[in-house]
C-alpha cells in the first residue's frame, strides 16, 4: 500500500468531496478513502483542502454509522439465512421485514441495499415465497433501469438470479434468455451461473446445447475452490451425458468424482448428485449397483431428513423404489404406494408436480404396466385436496 495520488486523481477526488449529496452505492469505501485522505492532508499541512474533507467527514458521519450498523445487521441476518439454506436448522422469516425496509430505504448506501436483495432472494427461496420475491425484483428491475446500483457485475448476478425465479414460474424461455446474458462474463460466480443455464436448456430440450457448453467450460472447474459450484457442475454434466444418450459415460464421471470427493460429496450437495448417478445406473438398468451404493452411503437416511427442504422432490427415492421393484424387493402394490405417499403431497405445487410427471416418464419404461395406475392416483389425490 501507498499514499500516492496523482494532481489529477486529487482533483477528482476534491472535485467529488464538494459535491457529494446522499451515499452512494460505494459510500462506505469512499468514507473510509476520506478518512485516509484526510490524514494524507494534515500532515502535508494542506490546510485549506483538509477542512474541505474534514467538513464531508462531519457531514456524512452519521450515515457512516448508520451504514456500518446496517453492514453488520446484515451479517447476522445472513448466518441465519444461509444456515436455514445449507443445513434447513434454524428459520430466517424474522428477518424479512427488516430487509425490505433496508432494500427500500432510498438515503442508504447501495451496496447495502443491494445486499438486502440478495438475502431476500435465499430467503424467499428458503420458503418458496416467489410471489413475493418477485414484487421485490420488479422494483430492482426498476431502479437498474434508471442506473440506480448498475455495475456489470451486479447486473450478471440480477441476471442469474432471474433464471432461478422464472424457473420457477415455468417461463422457460425468458430463464433461458437470462440465463444467456448471465454468463457473458466470467468471474468467481460463472461456474453458479453456468450451472442454472445448463438446468433451464435442459428443461427446454436443447441437450445438445448444454452438453456443449458444459464441455467447453470444464477447464473452470480447475480455478474453482467452491465445492458446492464444482459439485453443482459435475452433476449437471452427468445429467447432460445421460440425456444426450451417454449415460455410461455419465456412470464412469460420476464414479470417478465420488471416488475422489466422496466426503465432500455427502456433506455439500450429495442429493443433486446422487439423482444424476442414480439417473445413469437406471438408464442402464444397473439397478442392482443403485441399491447397493444407496445402501452404502445411508442415503435413504439422508434423505429423510433432507424432505423438509422446500424445493425438495422425491426424485432419489423413486429411482431407488424403482430399482427395488425390478429387483423384486417390493410388489407392484408396495411401489405404487411408496411413489404416490412420496410425490403426493407435492402435487399442490405446480411446478413440483410438472417436474414429478416428467420423471414418472422417463421411469415409464421400467414400470410399463404401473405407471398409468400411479399417475391417476396421484392426479385423483391432488384433485381431492
Amino acid at each position: 500500500m501507498t499514499d500516492s495520488i496523482s494532481p489529477g486523481e486529487e482533483k477528482a477526488l476534491l472535485q467529488t468531496i464538494a459535491r457529494y449529496e446522499k451515499p452512494d452505492y460505494y459510500f462506505i469505501k469512499f468514507y473510509e478513502l476520506t478518512l485516509s485522505y484526510r490524514q494524507f492532508l494534515l500532515i502535508r499541512m494542506r490546510y485549506k483542502d483538509y477542512q474541505t474533507v474534514s467538513h464531508f467527514i462531519e457531514r456524512q458521519r452519521g450515515s457512516s454509522e448508520k451504514s456500518r450498523a446496517v453492514s453488520q445487521k446484515i451479517h447476522d441476518a445472513t448466518l441465519d439465512i444461509t444456515t436455514q439454506y445449507a443445513q434447513h436448522t434454524t428459520e430466517s422469516r424474522q428477518w424479512e421485514q427488516w430487509l425490505l425496509d433496508t432494500f427500500y430505504d432510498e438515503p442508504l448506501d447501495g451496496l447495502n441495499r443491494y445486499f438486502a436483495v440478495v438475502r431476500l432472494t435465499f430467503l424467499y427461496f428458503n420458503y418458496s415465497a416467489f410471489d413475493k420475491l418477485k414484487v421485490v425484483y420488479d422494483a430492482l428491475d426498476m431502479l437498474l433501469r434508471q442506473g440506480v446500483f448498475y455495475s456489470r457485475r451486479i447486473l450478471f448476478n440480477y441476471c442469474a438470479n432471474c433464471v432461478l425465479l422464472h424457473s420457477k414460474f415455468d417461463v422457460l424461455q425468458q430463464a433461458e434468455e437470462y440465463g444467456y446474458l448471465s454468463i457473458k462474463q466470467k468471474n468467481n460466480d460463472h461456474l453458479h451461473y453456468l450451472n442454472n443455464y445448463s438446468a433451464i436448456l435442459l428443461r427446454q430440450g436443447k441437450i445438445h446445447e448444454a452438453l456443449c457448453l458444459m464441455k467447453q467450460s470444464f477447464p473452470a472447474l480447475k480455478h474453482t475452490n467452491n465445492l458446492r459450484n464444482k459439485i453443482g457442475f459435475m452433476s449437471f454434466y452427468v445429467k447432460c451425458l445421460n440425456l444426450n444418450g451417454q449415460p455410461a459415460d455419465g456412470e464412469k464421471l460420476a464414479d470417478s468424482f465420488l471416488r475422489d470427493n466422496s466426503k465432500d460429496i455427502l456433506a455439500h450437495r450429495w442429493h443433486i448428485f446422487f439423482v444424476a448417478y442414480f439417473q445413469a445406473l437406471v438408464l442402464q438398468e444397473k439397478y442392482d449397483k443403485l441399491l447397493k451404493t444407496c445402501r452404502k452411503l445411508h442415503l435413504l437416511q439422508k434423505e429423510a431428513d433432507y424432505r423438509t427442504r422446500p424445493n425438495y422432490l422425491p426424485t432419489l427415492q423413486w429411482y431407488y423404489n424403482v430399482s427395488q421393484y425390478v429387483e423384486n424387493e417390493i410388489d407392484d402394490d408396495h411401489l405404487v404406494e411408496n411413489m404416490v405417499s412420496s410425490g403426493q403431497p407435492h402435487f399442490g405445487n405446480p411446478h413440483k408436480q410438472r417436474l414429478l410427471l416428467d420423471l414418472l416418464q422417463e421411469v415409464k419404461s421400467c414400470i410399463p404396466h404401473l405407471s398409468v395406475r400411479i399417475k391417476s392416483r396421484l392426479l385423483k389425490k391432488e384433485v381431492s385436496n
